[in-house]
């Protein structure tokens, strides 16, 4: 039986969990939660900046989607590597749930690709060729890891986009949200007619509901190539629908037609990466990595992180593409829950999870109650707007319909 949050414990240990995580703003906010750039503090002076990411309270409420959530946060939890963004902590406090995350200092892939755009310009071949490779290697870590007693953990991600593929400014590449998957499938069956957005990068056997496993994930690495260096979309249609049967189609052009700085050996390699067929695809991501960097040592330019980095400043330089260090993080929120405001309205009757090890009163999170002077931290208090908040309507792009397809197959007939 699955119970709900309890109350917070005495103020002592409510005061000791606020001094753990002190927030300086609120990022953004949307259907399924809200973001927060904090300071986790320790002993000695001791201060490292993270994301929070709480769910909102009526979420929390509703059992299997909190069960579901808490299992796969566990499990991203688990996630240790250069090219992941960590999840450092999951619990919660004032009645809700929270995930403390890495704080990532740049830019999306997707915010890079469009000031290349606007620039009349695609990212150039090697470096985006770099990127994908590094994100190979984040997939690879995920989908081969195993608990320390050796058992696999088979963790597909299922949401490859560029809007989920952070950069610093330092040029690191990193994969966020490896963990709301079945938590937002939960939700998803309950209203799957209104689901709509980045169909355009699920995969093929996605949409024709014939079973799904990492390769799904290889399939996007290579979407997001092709279109990084077409510099257009690769399955875009008029309507969701005609995205749908594009992707179900799986055509797909030759991009040394469309780029002339793209040769015949890069094509052959999209051409395996995009196969229509998943047991014609490479079979892992570390193959299809691998693949890559030969493809660059043959290529026979020099990149590295600098190129990635001169990239995302470049972005960041721009007005229209700035961001906060953690912008895309909290994008990310709303990736499956944006369209389903009316679950947000329904209660659940049973009672919810304890988390367990951490418990943390997050009331001090709100609204700021007027700006800070230059130096100063903003003091935040909880204004009970969780439940009224929404997010802006552009993140209506980030929607995530990979989680439920059930009805795909019916709609194509």
């Amino acid at each position: 039986m699955v119970q709900r949050p309890r109350a917070a414990g005495d103020r002592a240990q409510q005061m000791a969990e606020q001094q753990r995580y002190r927030v300086i703003k609120r990022l953004a906010s949307g259907g399924m939660a809200e973001v927060f750039v904090a300071e986790s503090a320790g002993i000695e002076g001791f201060k490292k900046r993270v994301a929070i990411k709480r769910v909102l309270p009526h979420l929390s409420k509703k059992d299997q989607f909190v069960a579901m959530f808490l299992d796969e946060a566990r499990l991203s939890a688990q996630l240790s590597h250069s090219n992941v963004v960590s999840v450092f902590d999951i619990g919660v406090g004032d009645g809700a749930y929270f995930i403390v995350m890495e704080y990532v200092d740049g830019a999306d892939l997707r915010n890079v690709n469009e000031h290349r755009k606007k620039l009349g310009k695609t990212i150039p071949v090697e470096a985006a060729v770099f990127i994908c490779a590094k994100i190979c290697q984040g997939l690879a870590y995920a989908h081969e890891v195993t608990t320390p007693d050796g058992v696999p953990l088979q963790i597909v991600h299922r949401d490859i986009t560029p809007a989920n593929v952070l950069m610093t400014k330092h040029g690191e590449v990193k994969i966020v949200d490896f963990g709301l998957a079945k938590a937002t499938s939960q939700l998803a069956k309950s209203d799957p007619g209104i689901i709509k957005g980045k169909f355009g990068y699920l995969a093929p056997e996605t949409v024709l509901e014939s079973g799904v496993d990492h390769r799904v994930d290889i399939f996007a690495v290579g979407i997001m190539l092709w279109e990084l260096l077409a510099g257009r979309r690769l399955f875009q249609g008029d309507t969701d629908f005609a995205t749908v049967r594009l992707v179900r189609d799986a055509v797909i052009p030759p991009l040394s037609k469309i780029n002339g700085d793209v040769p015949p050996e890069l094509d052959a390699l999209l051409g395996k990466t995009l196969a229509k067929d998943p047991s014609q695809r490479y079979s892992s991501a570390r193959e299809l990595g691998r693949d890559l960097v030969r493809f660059l040592y043959g290529f026979g330019r020099p990149v590295n992180e600098d190129d990635v980095a001169s990239l995302v400043r470049s972005a960041m330089g721009t007005p229209a593409h700035h961001l906060d260090p953690t912008q895309k993080i909290a994008e990310l929120i709303d990736l499956t829950l944006l369209e389903f405001k009316s679950l947000a309205k329904e209660e659940s009757d049973g009672e919810g999870i304890d988390p367990g090890a951490v418990s943390l009163n997050l009331s001090f999170l709100g609204e700021p109650q007027g700006r800070a002077r230059p130096g100063e931290t903003e003091t935040i208090e909880l204004g009970g707007l969780a439940d009224e908040l929404e997010g802006p309507e552009s993140m209506a792009d980030n929607t995530d319909a990979s989680r439920n397809t059930g009805w795909f197959s019916r709609w194509l007939r």
